[in-house]
C-alpha cells in the first residue's frame, strides 16, 4: 500500500481550484496581496471625496450673465444653471466637468457647444496644437457619440486645471502608500486568524474507505467547524485537531486605518482642501467653509467665469458681456443669525430690499418700494454735519 505525504494530500482538496460545498476555497497564501491596492481602493475613495466637495459646491453656485454691464436670465442663463442640454441638469454637468479636470491625463475638461447652443462634455478627444491660429479639436466623442467635425478654440470651452501634476503627484504618492497598505492588511489577517493543527495516522493512499472519511472531514466538519460560530468537531480515532493560535495574538485594524487617514490627508493637502473638512471631524465649521472656499473654490469659480467670457472675445467683454460665478450663497443661510447683518446692508444703502433677499435665496419682490436704496440718518458726509450743526441731527 503506498503512503503519501499529508500536506500533498490536504492540497489536493482545497487548492484554489478545488471547490467544497459549491464554493472555491482559496488558501491564504494563494492570495497575492501585491494586488491588495486592486480591492482597497483607498486612494480612489480619498480623491473621490475631495473630488465631490469641490463639484457639490461649484453645481450650487449661481452663474451669473450680464449684458452691457447689467444683469439678465435669458436663455444663456437657464443653461448654464439649469439646463446644459437635454439628457443633463446643470449639476450633473458641472459635476462631470469637475471630475474630467481631475481624473483627465490632460488635467482639462472639454465643453463642446452644440448647435442647440446646449453644452456637452467630451469623454474623449485629441489637439491638434496651432499657438498662433488656436487649436482645433478632433475625434470628439461625447458618450457613445462620435463626432465627425473638427472645432475651433472659439468653439468650445477648455476648463483647465491650475496644474496639471496633481493627478500625477496623487497617483505617485499613493503608490507607496499601497506598499504600506498590503502589509498592514497582511498582518492584521495573520494576527487575526486562528491556526490549527491535525494530528493523524499516516495517510493511506488508495484506501477508499479512509479517502472517503477524510475528505468529509476536511471539506464539511473542519471547515465547517473553523468557520461556523457555534460548532462540533468529532475527533475520530487516531485524529487529534490542537488549537495553536497564540494567545493575546489579536491585533486591531489601527495600523490599517492609520494609513487611510494618511491618504486622505496628503490627497486634501495637494487639493489645498482644509484636512479636517476631508476627514469630517469639524470642529469650526465657519473657519473651516471659509478656508475652503477661499483657496478652493474661489480659483475654480474664477476659472469657470474666464473661461465663459474668454470665448466672447475682447469687443464683448468690453461692452459688459460676462459671465460671474457667485459663491456667496454656498454657506446654509439662517436668517434669524444673520437678521441684524442684512438690516445693516438695507440701512447703509448698500443694497436694497430685493438684492438683500436675494442674498438669502428669497425671491424678489419686484415693486419700487423693494427696489428703493435707503439709509439711515446716522450715515451723512462730514461736511453736511459741518453745515448743520445740530440742526441737522
Amino acid at each position: 500500500m503506498v503512503k503519501i505525504n499529508f500536506i500533498d494530500f490536504v492540497k489536493d482538496f482545497i487548492n484554489p481550484k478545488t471547490k467544497v460545498g459549491g464554493k472555491n476555497v482559496i488558501e491564504d497564501s494563494d492570495i497575492d496581496l501585491g494586488k491588495i491596492k486592486e480591492q482597497i481602493y483607498f486612494k480612489e475613495l480619498a480623491l473621490y471625496t475631495a473630488i465631490s466637495y469641490i463639484a457639490n459646491v461649484i453645481s450650487k453656485c449661481e452663474i451669473k450673465t450680464f449684458v452691457k454691464g447689467k444683469e439678465v436670465k435669458e436663455e444663456e442663463y437657464f443653461i448654464l444653471n439649469y439646463s446644459a442640454n437635454i439628457n443633463e441638469n446643470s449639476s450633473l454637468f458641472w459635476h462631470k466637468v469637475i471630475e474630467k479636470i481631475f481624473y483627465s491625463s490632460k488635467g482639462e475638461a472639454l465643453v463642446v457647444i452644440g448647435r442647440d447652443k446646449r453644452l456637452y462634455c467630451a469623454d474623449d478627444y485629441t489637439v491638434e496644437e496651432f499657438p498662433m491660429l488656436g487649436n482645433r479639436y478632433k475625434n470628439i466623442r461625447i458618450g457613445t457619440l462620435q463626432l465627425n467635425r473638427s472645432y475651433g478654440a472659439n468653439e468650445v470651452f477648455l476648463f483647465r486645471l491650475e496644474n496639471m501634476q496633481v493627478k500625477r503627484l496623487i497617483d505617485g504618492l499613493h503608490e507607496n502608500y499601497s506598499e504600506l497598505l498590503t502589509c498592514a492588511i497582511k498582518n492584521y489577517r495573520k494576527s487575526n486568524s486562528n491556526k490549527y493543527k491535525l494530528k493523524l495516522d499516516e495517510v493511506e493512499a488508495g484506501n477508499e474507505d479512509f479517502n472517503k472519511i477524510f475528505e468529509e472531514i476536511i471539506k464539511e466538519q473542519l471547515k465547517s467547524f473553523i468557520e461556523s460560530e457555534n460548532s462540533v468537531y468529532p475527533e475520530y480515532q487516531g485524529q487529534v485537531l490542537e488549537d495553536i493560535t497564540p494567545k493575546n495574538s489579536s491585533k486591531d485594524a489601527t495600523d490599517i486605518l492609520s494609513i487611510k487617514k494618511d491618504i486622505f490627508e496628503t490627497t486634501a493637502q495637494s487639493i489645498k482642501l482644509p484636512q479636517s473638512l476631508m476627514l469630517g471631524n469639524i470642529t469650526n465649521l465657519k473657519e473651516v467653509m471659509t478656508t475652503f472656499i477661499t483657496n478652493v473654490i474661489d480659483p475654480y469659480a474664477k476659472m469657470i467665469e474666464r473661461e465663459l467670457t474668454r470665448k466672447e472675445g475682447y469687443k464683448s467683454w468690453k461692452e459688459g458681456n460676462y459671465a460671474k460665478v457667485d459663491t456667496s450663497k454656498v454657506n446654509h443661510i439662517d436668517i434669524l443669525d444673520v437678521a441684524e447683518k442684512l438690516d445693516k446692508l438695507i440701512s447703509s444703502g448698500t443694497t436694497c430690499i430685493d438684492e438683500t433677499r436675494a442674498l438669502i435665496d428669497m425671491e424678489a419682490l419686484n415693486t419700487d418700494f423693494s427696489k428703493t436704496h435707503f439709509i439711515t440718518k446716522n450715515y451723512d458726509t462730514i461736511e453736511n454735519r459741518l453745515k448743520g450743526g445740530e440742526n441737522n441731527e
